[in-house]
């Protein structure tokens, strides 16, 4: 991916210190720059299809894995963090339907609600949870060990394609 193509660039400025978390945000940005790639270049709607559904699912997958560690952590903001991922999801739902609606692109508006909410979602809330696990010293390895493992059954067919979109 060129320069002009990177909508959502990432630095380490967006680490929160759990690697696996790590891995799956740039996944995120990742997704969200072939979706620019792709509304840019007009590449139709089937392939922005296939991207917005990549990301739908791969959203809902971590932000699956996320809840339950915060949860094996016993977060003490695990609902409110919750509640933020259900919100991101229902605004994503609402941007489709108007698309489909009012039969009219909105992806660039869309791009940019998706780079600004996961920019201030991963420097404000994950922080606040990746601090609070840090200091009440608990370890992320197990939780880790089952993301991959459930990232790699992902890869080998058994869920929707989200890695074919490139």
């Amino acid at each position: 991916m060129s320069d002009d193509e990177i909508f959502f660039r990432w630095t380490p400025e967006y680490s929160v210190g759990i690697q696996a978390i790590d891995d799956q945000h740039l996944e995120l940005v990742n997704i969200l720059n072939r979706l620019f790639v792709a509304v840019s270049k007009r590449e139709g709607e089937k392939v922005i299809a296939e991207i917005l559904d990549a990301l739908l699912n791969y959203t809902q997958v971590h932000f699956a894995l996320e809840e339950r560690l915060l949860q094996q952590a016993r977060y003490k903001d695990f609902d409110a963090h919750k509640q933020e991922h259900r919100k991101l999801l229902d605004q994503l739902d609402q941007l489709c339907k108007k698309h489909l609606l009012e039969e009219r692109p909105i992806y660039f508006e869309m791009l940019n609600f998706l780079k600004i909410w996961l920019r201030e979602h991963i420097l404000g809330v994950d922080r606040l949870y990746s601090a609070a696990l840090q200091e009440a010293g608990f370890s992320t390895a197990s939780w880790e060990e089952q993301a991959q493992l459930e990232f790699s059954a992902m890869s080998s067919g058994n869920k929707k394609s989200w890695w074919k979109i490139w």
